[in-house]
């Protein structure tokens, strides 16, 4: 049977001052096998003031984040080796150490959600604007600095065992389930008769009664509501 690993106040101390330490030092790590874009990305990050560490190895820098300091991962999604999504899961039993942003080339909604479950800051669809970018890196920065309240950024719990699904009429709901289920517009309206359109009115609605504004928050909402979380 396994040990329990119980934390002492200078064990917690130490974590602590190492995550604040690695905040002020905004450290970032990225991770694309392509050499060029490795490259842009990191002097991007670096102008913008970041501590950036980058590999083109997904399998090596995996070997290293057991002795890393904390920071938030920028990796690509396709790679030869450990694909982005692996790397995420990898990480993601270890919330204090590392907030992890997917890039891809190749969006789809179903890689989205597997990501954001997996606990993810957001997915960046290639390409996209530097804002998008410096935007989601402060984000996982501030997620690392509050660790303990990682439903921070979500609507309060409503009072009296009142849920935000309820709220949805039964399209809405219909649609929000898919969406959460990793389906596309364009699937989700082939499967429900409707047009893309009529579903992303149906998805826009839901979210706004929901209190989400992203994919990210809307998926961790829903993991809340659906006791998965």
């Amino acid at each position: 049977m396994a040990t329990a690993i119980i934390e002492t106040p200078q064990v917690l101390e130490q974590r602590e001052n190492a995550i604040s330490e690695s905040i002020k030092n905004r450290r970032v790590y990225v991770i694309d096998d392509d050499s060029a874009v490795l490259n842009v990305l990191q002097f991007m990050l670096q102008q913008s003031g970041y501590d950036v560490q980058g590999y083109q190895s997904s399998i090596e820098f995996l070997r290293q984040s057991e002795t890393l300091p904390p920071g938030v991962v920028v990796t690509d999604q396709v790679m030869s080796q450990a694909e982005g999504i692996e790397v995420q899961r990898q990480l993601a039993n270890r919330p204090h150490q590392f907030r992890v942003i997917l890039m891809t080339a190749f969006p789809r909604t179903s890689l989205a959600v597997a990501a954001m479950k997996a606990g993810a800051v957001t997915v960046l669809d290639k390409p996209f604007d530097r804002a998008d970018l410096l935007a989601a890196v402060e984000e996982g920065l501030r997620q690392l600095s509050d660790t303990s309240d990682v439903d921070q950024a979500l609507p309060p719990v409503l009072p009296n065992g009142e849920t935000y699904l309820s709220r949805l009429s039964d399209r809405e709901r219909e649609v929000i389930q898919l969406v959460y289920d990793g389906a596309t517009n364009k699937s989700i309206g082939i499967q429900l008769k409707i047009s893309i359109k009529t579903v992303e009115k149906h998805r826009g609605k839901g979210m706004k009664k929901m209190n989400v504004t992203c994919l990210a928050s809307l998926i961790r909402l829903m993991d809340r509501e659906l006791g998965r979380g």
